[in-house]
């Protein structure tokens, strides 16, 4: 099968090649990609230009009309998508399904929201003026996006709240996840609607042509640190949107409630194989309650089974990129060989049909200068950093310069609230009492400022502000006010 571009409403092969599509749960062939190149680039650009002015010219009714069709033809396709999205990326199929499901209801939600957001007359000192603030596009966007959500991330933080708020935008999707990308450009196809065109290929090629491209107004991104720095570096005076890594702390001080927090902290951790930029990557644990802590975690870890994702009784699949694997592997390494004890898992399952297995891994007693804890892992594992004072938590945080999503389970709500609004938490969200994976698409998502994990916020209103910009029109009344 060859998953095409989908270019200004039209489909096309591109003009770099093609790439095979290999899945991580058997090393199936699924098919070959079609690889674009700066040309493609320029061409589905200038079409984005074209399509600015019409995009900007339709009624927040009528944009709402145009995200409602798409978000009705992703679920009358949601049985495909999800099973593709399963063997391509290799996550269980409930989660597949949930993603697909959720990107459906992203569009319907910015299309509720954009009928929804006010323009503003201000006060003026001078009775014969009127001055309107009004919400315009900031112009066609370049979208970037990384391949462990490669419906939702796209569909969450970019794609519905840029149609919402009246940008064209291209599409970079990452290349280990592009045919599930093609096949959901479908759904555009189905809805009618042109405004998105979806150029695949390198990021290195056709996303550092959207970067520099002269006609891009701004570009949006997730994934690394590393690249997103290269990407800012390139887009220069562009308006860039970054959700980058993370590191998220889950603080367990002695008064929680371990079954609560075990519960949580394990889902952060082996969810989506723990390839989520937000999940458990390390807890911080009061030392008088740690072994409990880890009792109720051993004793739960019956409930994820590492196999074949199409399995109903699989609750983590395989991990999808071998250089992500190859970092998981070496952080256990790493914690290993500066004294963590090894509770759970702790390397690949040879059992399995590929390499891509990890097995869920708990690590107890991480010193504070193991990778695991100052370092982005991104898979399933979860480590516990333990503490003899609450004192010593700000200077742990500060082990790893990431600050995107972060949790406390305590139940001095209180003392919990001082935490999060504290300046040791400069972190884009604190959850309490929950997994600081924990994220609902009307809320904002990002990086705490000045941090490695960002800037900007992705998710419903907070999304089309970023997508959107203030205009002032202001009226000289020449009759003056009554």
């Amino acid at each position: 099968m060859i998953f095409k571009m989908y270019i200004n409403g039209a489909w096309r092969e591109g003009s770099g090649g093609y790439k095979d599509v290999v899945s991580p749960i058997n090393g199936e062939v699924l098919g070959q990609l079609c690889m674009g190149s700066a040309a493609d680039v320029d061409a589905a650009v200038q079409g984005a230009v074209k399509q600015l002015e019409q995009l900007d010219s339709m009624t927040a009714f009528a944009r709402a009309e145009m995200l409602y069709r798409i978000s009705d033809a992703i679920l009358a396709r949601k049985d495909q998508l999800a099973e593709l999205l399963v063997k391509e990326h290799g996550k269980i199929y409930p989660e597949a399904m949930g993603e697909v499901c959720g990107s459906a209801g992203a569009f319907r939600e910015c299309g509720d929201q954009i009928k929804w957001m006010p323009s503003e007359i201000v006060p003026c000192r001078e009775r014969e003026r009127l001055c309107m603030v009004l919400r315009k596009p900031k112009g066609v966007f370049g979208i970037i996006t990384p391949w462990n959500f490669p419906l939702g991330t796209p569909s969450m933080y970019y794609l519905a709240p840029g149609l919402a708020a009246g940008c064209p935008m291209v599409w970079n999707p990452a290349t280990s996840t592009a045919a599930i990308a093609s096949a959901f450009m479908q759904c555009f196809e189905d809805a009618e609607v042109p405004f998105v065109s979806l150029v695949i290929g390198k990021g290195s090629v056709v996303g550092d042509a959207l970067s520099v491209h002269p006609q891009v107004a701004g570009i949006g991104f997730t994934g690394s640190t590393a690249t997103g720095n290269i990407i800012c570096s390139r887009a220069q005076s562009k308006h860039t949107q970054m959700e980058l890594g993370g590191n998220g702390p889950c603080i367990v001080l002695k008064d929680a409630d371990l079954d609560l927090a075990a519960d949580k902290l394990m889902a952060g951790s082996f969810t989506n194989a723990g390839q989520v930029c937000t999940s458990t990557e390390r807890v911080l644990v009061d030392n008088a309650v740690a072994d409990l802590l880890v009792y109720k975690i051993k004793a739960r870890m019956n409930r994820y089974t590492l196999g074949n994702p199409f399995q109903k009784d699989v609750t983590v699949g395989p991990m999808h990129a071998k250089d992500t694997i190859e970092t998981v592997l070496r952080h256990i390494d790493d914690a290993a060989a500066k004294g963590a004890e090894l509770v759970c898992g702790g390397g690949r399952d040879s059992s399995m049909p590929t390499d891509h297995y990890i097995q869920p891994t708990v690590l107890d007693h991480v010193s504070r200068d193991a990778l695991v804890n100052m370092e982005e892992t991104f898979g399933p594992v979860l480590p516990l950093v333990r503490f003899q004072d609450e004192s010593e938590i700000p200077a742990i945080i500060r082990d790893s310069p990431y600050r995107l999503f972060s949790a406390i389970f305590t139940r001095d709500v209180d003392k919990a609230l001082s935490m999060a609004q504290s300046s040791d938490f400069n972190f884009g969200c604190v959850n309490i009492n929950e997994g600081c994976n924990f994220w609902d698409t009307m809320l904002p998502a990002g990086g705490g400022g000045g941090s490695a994990s960002g800037h900007g916020r992705s998710g419903g209103k907070y999304s089309i502000a970023d997508f959107s910009e203030e205009r002032l029109i202001a009226l000289h009344l020449q009759a003056g006010r009554r």
